[in-house]
């Protein structure tokens, strides 16, 4: 009872915090009925045999599995879980759209509280610490049969604790910069390279737009982007080592590497190198794609749909890094499969079984093909229809070759925390706050500086609120 009312709690505590930023229950499948035992005839002769009995119809097991793939992505999910239904007679997946990453996570926060959490959802990077807290979750590794050296080492160990991998890796991404190589070619300008500073994107937009260009490049004011430059520049993003060695207690993002990060990316917009498009993942498409913008921050997981909505060869490159430093590389993006603890051992195995169904080679190759997102798998690289698509696909190819290239060790051989991601229980709420200093800088005439230390110090009253719970 103590252990439910914590569980509770901390949900009540987390979805206050969701608040301040501004599916269904399993059915119990009825139990196949076992035939009675016909008893012999009266004054029959002893030795006829009873009728043989009826085998018992197998009990299929029903899995709720929210997930928060729209459009394209959730026909390729609609897909996989087509494949594993036509594969398996007793066990039926259910998928359910829930909206956006945050639309997910708060769904699955209010169906802890009313008793309808599905058995499986897809829940962000940014959720892990709060999903490792909630204390509902049944953990990847604790399943025979589970392999955790066939996982891309920075996928497993992100979604690792102590004891070992907790979520299953599914879709995995990074941020790529992507741009119109037509309009470079006609020009006369050289595209951006894969080591690219602050400075030399500045210098290649002051080359487009002296050309005419509209738009150096274009991307949303949204914090994973500030997440992913600050890492490549080598900044932490919370104290304690991005909150890896001990619970983060401080935002340290308003200082050194991530003031330097801030103020480029907002003064782009303020420069009027990029259009203010506000707080979007998707208007930013329509303005590279209509040739707007020579280029353009985004996911990999768009790189299909990238590649199909333009009129133009789209070619891509790594992201920049502060001028102040050397390139470290990538955190991953994307999300993870998490099961939720149902009580029930069967259908505890039934949801492992489409988890680790999603996570196999066939599947793997659909989902990166399909959409952009990296295979989470090692032993795919030499696979060989992936070395045909990747030949006619380089796109497709550069967030792998970012991540592996990625300095997850400093010179001194200590790890790089950097670019292992920060992980704080309310960081949800907390990205919020590098959203909202966009506007505190571009529409109240805020300082970068000023606008991440008023994040900076929201950040850590969260961060003490939280971590309250668990002193």
């Amino acid at each position: 009872m103590k252990s439910v009312f914590k569980t509770m709690t901390l949900l009540l505590i987390i979805t206050m915090f969701l608040a301040a930023c501004g599916g269904g229950e399993e059915p119990a499948a009825p139990a196949a009925e076992e035939p009675a035992a016909q008893e012999p005839a009266a004054e029959e002769p002893a030795a006829q045999e009873p009728a043989a009995e009826e085998p018992a119809a197998a009990e299929v097991i029903t899995i709720e599995f929210w997930h928060a793939m729209g459009g394209e992505l959730g026909t390729v999910v609609d897909e996989l879980v087509a494949r594993f239904n036509a594969s398996h007679d007793n066990i039926q997946v259910n998928a359910t759209f829930q909206g956006s990453y945050d639309d997910t996570y708060n769904a699955l926060l209010a169906s802890f509280d009313a008793g309808t959490e599905p058995n499986i959802t897809q829940n962000f990077d940014l959720a892990a610490q709060t999903m490792f807290d909630t204390g509902r979750l049944v953990a990847a590794s604790s399943f025979e049969g589970f392999d955790p050296d066939i996982f891309v080492p920075a996928v497993r160990d992100y979604y690792s604790d102590d004891s070992g991998m907790v979520g299953m890796a599914f879709n995995s991404s990074t941020p790529i910069m992507y741009y119109n190589a037509d309009m470079f070619a006609e020009l006369g300008i050289d595209p951006p390279g894969l080591d690219t500073t602050f400075s030399d994107l500045i210098a290649k937009c002051d080359e487009l737009q002296a050309a005419g260009v509209e738009f150096c490049i274009t991307f949303g004011q949204v914090g994973w982007y500030f997440e992913q430059i600050l890492a490549n520049s080598g900044g932490l993003y919370f104290n304690n080592n991005n909150g890896r060695t001990g619970r983060a207690t401080e935002a340290v993002f308003n200082q050194g590497q991530g003031a330097e990060v801030f103020t480029f990316l907002s003064s782009l917009i303020a420069d009027g190198y990029a259009p203010n498009v506000g707080k979007t993942w998707t208007d930013t498409d329509t303005v590279f794609q209509a040739g707007q913008a020579a280029m353009i921050f985004d996911s990999t997981s768009g790189a299909l749909g990238m590649q199909e909505g333009a009129d133009f060869e789209v070619k891509t490159t790594y992201i920049p890094h502060s001028d102040s430093s050397e390139r470290n590389g990538v955190i991953i993006g994307g999300a993870a499969l998490w099961l939720i603890d149902s009580g029930d051992d069967a259908v505890n195995q039934a949801a492992w079984e489409v988890m680790n169904f999603m996570a196999q080679p066939e599947q793997q190759v659909t989902w990166h093909t399909g959409t952009g997102y990296f295979p989470v798998r090692t032993d795919l690289d030499n696979n060989a229809d992936l070395k045909a698509f990747w030949a006619e696909n380089p796109n497709f190819r550069t967030a792998i070759d970012q991540l592996a290239s990625t300095n997850t060790t400093l010179a001194d051989g200590s790890p790089n925390y950097a670019v292992l991601g920060g992980k704080a229980g309310p960081f949800p709420a907390i990205r919020q706050f590098i959203v909202d200093a966009y506007s505190r800088v571009l529409d109240d005439g805020m300082s970068p500086q000023e606008a991440l230390d008023e994040a900076a110090e929201k950040a850590n009253q969260e961060l003490s609120d939280y971590n309250a719970f668990f002193e």
